[in-house]
């Protein structure tokens, strides 16, 4: 796993190059609003290539061709076919209008650097592990059974725990990939609207608006590169998918659509525009702005340190170091105590139904982690994680 600092270096990098293209009118904040993700994806490849010292086996352009040649057929037609099922799907059709952008953008780029990309790939990073994990070979095992009309052993292979890992993975990304792509589009442009009006009178309170928005970019960005990218230059594969439904409505009811679902019986705690606050004193408020502060800074900082692995339901690598050495969830808490200040700042959240509200959503992000728990403690490396890092939220208490 990649070292926290060297997370926070690329993110920085990545950020500050974009919204100067943003701002300087280099790139369409509207159109290229995915600039920070792919420039992110680019800086981590990189690093990823200049560290990998692990022995390949050689092969010649002969050899990799025509296995490079399908896995570019088969990329291709997949995802032509999720860019047209986001179209089609009337739910999608409705959210992701800026996923079908950056979607047939990116199908564009893979027309031209698909299939280099894979015959480099085939031709350097030649191994079994790669073999094993590659999608292409376990499509391939099953339609050569289906040619020769062994279905009976078709349907077999779809039971095993290798073939259902890649078809709840691929369910998995299709759905969370536009839900973080969107969030990427609707904070980017509006960040840069921020900077580019550059009439707005600074003072704590929107220095705490503008680092919100700040903080669920980078989050979004994050996840939507722990959802998009797998690559065998990046070792970044996506090793098991937790195949619990309960866990899957868990984590799901944290997201949209089913959020807003769930709000509609029990809604999520946020006070409306112009609240009063519970304060009157201006030195008590901007204690609590700083608070705000504090966790939005430190849930970037921990959601930022597991680079590709940010993703839910998925197992790839586990981050031990940062802020991870100190909890176990530390942007679930961090994300926790930025709903609670920011709620109970003010008078209208001390109702029996606004904490009920509270208490019922904080029940549902800690189950959110518990479940994620629950998954990766079948793992060594999470085990002798949990072993090393012993308390999941707060710092000898819990």
């Amino acid at each position: 796993m990649i070292h926290p600092l060297t997370c926070y270096i690329g993110i920085c990098l990545s950020f500050t190059v974009s919204l100067w293209l943003f701002v300087t009118d280099r790139l369409n904040p509207q159109t290229h609003f995915y600039a920070p993700l792919g420039m992110l994806i680019l800086f981590f490849t990189v690093l990823a290539v200049v560290r990998d010292k692990k022995t390949y086996r050689p092969r010649t352009l002969r050899q990799v061709m025509p296995k490079a040649f399908g896995k570019y057929v088969m990329w291709g037609l997949i995802l032509y076919s999720v860019t047209e099922f986001y179209q089609w799907h009337p739910l999608y059709r409705t959210l992701t209008p800026n996923t079908r952008v950056f979607m047939d953008h990116y199908l564009r780029l893979f027309m031209w650097m698909g299939l280099p990309y894979f015959i480099l790939a085939e031709k350097t990073r030649a191994c079994l592990e790669n073999v094993l994990s590659d999608p292409y070979v376990k499509l391939r095992v099953l339609m050569q059974d289906l040619w020769k009309r062994q279905f009976r052993q078709a349907a077999g292979r779809l039971t095993t725990q290798r073939y259902r890992r890649t078809y709840l993975m691929a369910i998995l990304r299709i759905h969370y990939i536009p839900l973080m792509v969107e969030q990427i589009h609707f904070n980017a442009t509006k960040l840069t609207g921020i900077v580019q009006a550059g009439t707005v009178t600074w003072s704590l309170t929107t220095v705490v608006f503008t680092v919100t928005i700040v903080a669920w970019l980078i989050d979004s960005n994050n996840g939507a590169m722990g959802y998009f990218w797998e690559s065998c230059f990046t070792r970044t594969r996506f090793k098991d998918v937790d195949p619990n439904a309960i866990h899957w409505f868990v984590v799901l009811l944290c997201y949209v659509p089913f959020i807003r679902y769930a709000a509609d019986f029990v809604p999520f705690p946020e006070a409306p525009l112009f609240s009063v606050p519970l304060f009157s004193l201006p030195a008590i408020n901007h204690g609590i702005e700083i608070v705000l502060l504090m966790a939005l800074v430190c849930y970037v900082l921990s959601g930022s340190a597991l680079n590709f692995s940010t993703s839910n339901l998925c197992y790839k690598q586990i981050q031990t170091k940062g802020p991870y050495r100190i909890v176990r969830h530390p942007a679930t808490a961090c994300k926790l105590v930025f709903f609670a200040v920011a709620f109970f700042r003010f008078k209208m959240a001390y109702t029996l139904a606004g904490i009920l509200c509270y208490v019922v959503w904080l029940s549902i992000y800690i189950c959110r982690a518990l479940v994620e728990e629950r998954f990766l403690r079948r793992f060594p490396d999470y085990q002798a994680y949990m072993k090393q890092t012993r308390y999941r939220f707060i710092p000898g208490l819990v």
